[in-house]
């Protein structure tokens, strides 16, 4: 097993060493007529990410998030799954189609289709990678020679401590520790992050400021002072840790109201991610089990989502027209609907330049010149996940970066104080 591992926190040049380390690996020994490198990721934030530097180094590559890589593993190989006693799982159950996947690739003839034109594997945010898809990097790393990075204090799963994929690598390879920040040098915002992640009060100063805003329109004049003082130096994201009322509630008021200063109102879009969309779409889906194409087609206009509505509209009129099916399943028409958002967030074009609201988990993968952070008293977890939070949240910004809390009592408490 050949592997090459980097270690170290957000913006700490991990995504560089990796590309910087393939270049002299594949000067060292070149890809043959028709192999490419392969390029794992566990989000499509951050496929994008290792796309575009791909792009730039000139080798031929492909670079897909490792569920879909695992779902063509199982296509190709469905016939050996049957044979190992693996029933054809649907291809949006993602961890079922990683197990079978992990299983297929565990077997000499089938990692071997894999080295054969991918001799080379990197694996990016590895540390988000659950059990299953820790089996697929395990049984590629015998045939194939492995670039991965990670972070295990970004992992927000809770489920994943102690962290699956750090454990393992830590015990097959050095690993390679990065801890020199290149994201910003704005020393505010570096000593924020490093109090994050050694369980220490971050403190407020002139690019870090950490207030208090327990009423509406004080979070508005704040919000709205600080866009309209720095946007003109770049793009800035409200972030938060989910979408509650006291966001909701901000951004509207942002959106309508202008401060005594003259700033505003902005209107700010939220960025979703895709488990997010996917999430709010099935909660708009009034469909029966079963269902007429006639019933299933009406229950899909309604959703508000007018590109996935279009894409499962033209599926359920193949059904009809092509196979004279007059029924529908509501599980078929939620694969549907998670396909079509998948498709569409892969292809989308982004970028971050703009006036933007994500939750924590949408603005992974993403850095803004500046970052309005809004926690809400609802945040729930222990004071290692909302530290976590917080720390992922903050080190999205290059420049400056302001908290604003629901309330004073919160600034006694995790992730605001030891």
């Amino acid at each position: 097993m050949t592997v090459r591992a980097f270690q170290g926190g957000a913006g700490c040049g991990k995504t560089h060493r990796l590309m910087q380390t393939l270049g002299d690996s594949l000067a060292d020994c070149p890809l043959a007529p028709g192999q490419r490198v392969l390029a794992l990721t566990f989000m499509h934030g951050s496929r994008r990410r290792l796309d575009d530097r791909l792009r730039d180094l000139g080798y031929a590559y492909e670079c897909t998030t490792i569920d879909s890589f695992a779902w063509r593993v199982v296509v190709r190989w469905r016939s050996l799954a049957e044979h190992l006693g693996h029933a054809l799982p649907l291809e949006t159950d993602y961890d079922a189609v990683c197990a079978v996947a992990a299983a297929l690739l565990e077997q000499f003839d089938v990692v071997g289709w894999v080295a054969a034109t991918h001799p080379i594997a990197l694996v990016d945010e590895a540390q988000d990678l659950t059990e299953e898809r820790l089996r697929i990097v395990r049984a590629l790393g015998a045939r194939l020679t492995l670039l991965v990075a990670a972070d295990e204090f970004q992992c927000l799963d809770e489920g994943l401590r102690p962290n699956p994929f750090c454990s393992w690598i830590t015990a097959v390879a050095d690993v390679e520790i990065l801890d020199r920040p290149h994201r910003t040098r704005v020393a505010d915002l570096l000593s924020a992050a490093t109090a994050l992640r050694q369980g220490e009060t971050p403190m407020s100063g002139r690019q870090f400021v950490i207030r208090a805003a327990p009423s509406v329109p004080l979070a508005r004049t704040f919000l709205s002072n600080q866009i309209g003082w720095c946007r003109g130096a770049g793009s800035v994201a409200v972030i938060t840790p989910s979408v509650g009322r006291y966001a909701t509630n901000v951004l509207q008021s942002v959106a309508e109201t202008p401060t005594k200063q003259g700033n505003g109102p902005y209107s700010i879009s939220w960025d979703r991610s895709e488990q997010e969309v996917l999430t709010t779409l099935l909660g708009q889906l009034e469909l029966m089990e079963r269902a007429s194409l006639m019933a299933a087609d009406q229950a899909v206009q309604r959703l508000g989502a007018p590109a996935i509505v279009t894409a499962v509209r033209a599926w359920l009129g193949t059904q009809q027209r092509a196979l004279g099916r007059t029924e529908v399943s509501r599980r078929e028409v939620e694969d549907r609907i998670s396909r079509a958002v998948s498709h569409s967030r892969r292809f989308a074009f982004r970028k971050d330049d703009g006036l933007l609201a994500l939750t924590v988990h949408g603005a992974k993968n993403r850095e803004f010149d500046g970052v309005i952070v809004l926690w809400p008293y609802a945040v729930v977890g222990s004071a290692e996940q909302k530290r976590r939070l917080l720390y992922n949240a903050v080190t999205r910004a290059k420049r400056w970066c302001l908290v604003l809390a629901e309330g004073d009592r919160l600034l006694g408490h995790a992730p605001f104080a030891a």
